[in-house]
C-alpha cells in the first residue's frame, strides 16, 4: 500500500507535508490550501469533500505550507507568526509540481480563509497557474481588512511603530509585545511578518480587497470558480451578501453560495458544503 502522507521541498528549501488521498485511475486532483495557522488534517469539512470527490473519480491532496501552525521549529523554523505572504507562491508551486509528477493533468486549486487569498494571488503570479483548471474558495476573506479593523478597534498605531523599530534594529524575528495577540487578537506575529502582511500596498492587501469594492486579481482568473461562505463570523469586511455579489460582478465565471447558520469552518454543514462542491465538479466536467 502506498503511504498517503507525502512531502515536497520548495525551491527555497522548505519541507512541507501533506496527505494524498487517491481516487482510482484519477487524472484530476483537488489541491487544498489551508488558512491561517491551520494544517492538512484539521479541516473536518475535507472528509466529506473527499468522499464526494472520490465518487467522481477526483483525488484530493491536503497540504501544509509555511504558514502551518503559529510557530514550528522543525523541519525548518516557520509558521504563520513568521511567514511572508508572497512565499505562498513557492509552496503552491511545489505542490502542483508534485501533482504533475504523479500524472495529474487537471488541477483544481482550493483555498480556505487565508488560503483563498493565497489561491487568488497564485492565479496571478504562480509558475503553474496555467495548469489550474478550476478554483474553489471556501470562506473567502479579506485578511488585511480584518486586521486593520482590529487595529482600529484597539485605537492605536503602536503595532506598526513597534514592528518598524524592531526591523530597523535588525530584530525583525522578534515578536511584537505591545499586544502579544496582535494578529486580530488571536495569535502573535514577528515584527518582520507583521510588516510584510500589514504595510500599505502589501501583497496580502491586494489579494482579495473586498473593502475597496474592486478585485483586480480576481477579475483576471479565466477558469471556473466556486465560492462558498457561511453567515457567521466571516472576514469579508463588507457585508457578506455584498461580497458575494462583488465576486460575481468582477468575474462572471463565479458560482457562489451562502450556507445558512454556518460558521467560518463549516462546522455542522460539512455534508451540505460537499454537495455543493460535488455539483460544481459535475458541472465543470473535469
Amino acid at each position: 500500500m502506498e503511504y498517503p502522507i507525502v512531502n515536497v521541498k520548495t525551491d527555497d528549501g522548505m519541507l512541507l507535508y501533506g496527505l494524498h488521498l487517491m481516487a482510482k485511475n484519477s487524472k484530476t486532483v483537488i489541491i487544498a490550501i489551508h488558512g491561517t495557522a491551520s494544517n492538512f488534517y484539521e479541516n473536518d469539512f475535507m472528509k466529506e469533500i473527499t468522499k464526494v470527490a472520490h465518487q467522481k473519480g477526483v483525488s484530493v491532496l491536503l497540504t501544509n505550507n509555511r504558514g502551518t501552525a503559529v510557530l514550528q521549529a522543525w523541519p525548518k523554523l516557520h509558521g504563520t507568526a513568521l511567514e511572508h505572504f508572497e512565499d505562498c507562491i513557492n509552496d503552491i508551486d511545489a505542490w502542483i509540481s508534485y501533482a504533475i509528477d504523479k500524472g495529474y493533468s487537471k488541477i483544481i486549486l482550493q483555498g480556505h480563509s487565508l488560503g483563498t487569498e493565497k489561491v487568488i494571488y497564485y492565479m496571478s503570479k504562480g509558475k503553474y497557474n496555467n495548469k489550474v483548471k478550476a478554483v474553489i474558495l471556501l470562506a473567502f476573506s479579506d485578511s488585511w481588512g480584518a486586521e486593520m479593523r482590529y487595529l482600529k478597534k484597539k485605537g492605536t498605531d503602536g503595532y506598526m511603530k513597534e514592528a518598524d523599530n524592531l526591523a530597523k534594529e535588525g530584530k525583525g524575528y522578534q515578536f511584537l509585545i505591545s499586544d502579544w495577540l496582535c494578529y486580530s487578537g488571536v495569535m502573535p506575529k514577528s515584527a518582520d511578518s507583521f510588516l510584510n502582511f500589514m504595510k500599505d500596498n502589501s501583497e496580502l492587501s491586494e489579494a482579495l480587497p473586498f473593502r475597496n469594492h474592486g478585485l483586480p486579481l480576481y477579475k483576471n482568473i479565466r477558469v471556473p470558480i466556486l465560492a462558498v461562505i457561511g453567515d457567521k463570523t466571516e472576514y469579508t469586511i463588507i457585508p457578506i451578501k455584498e461580497a458575494i455579489e462583488l465576486l460575481k460582478k468582477e468575474n462572471p465565471l463565479t458560482e457562489s453560495y451562502q450556507i445558512k447558520n454556518c460558521n467560518h469552518d463549516f462546522e455542522g454543514k460539512e455534508k451540505e458544503l460537499a454537495e455543493i462542491v460535488g455539483r460544481f465538479l459535475d458541472k465543470i466536467k473535469l
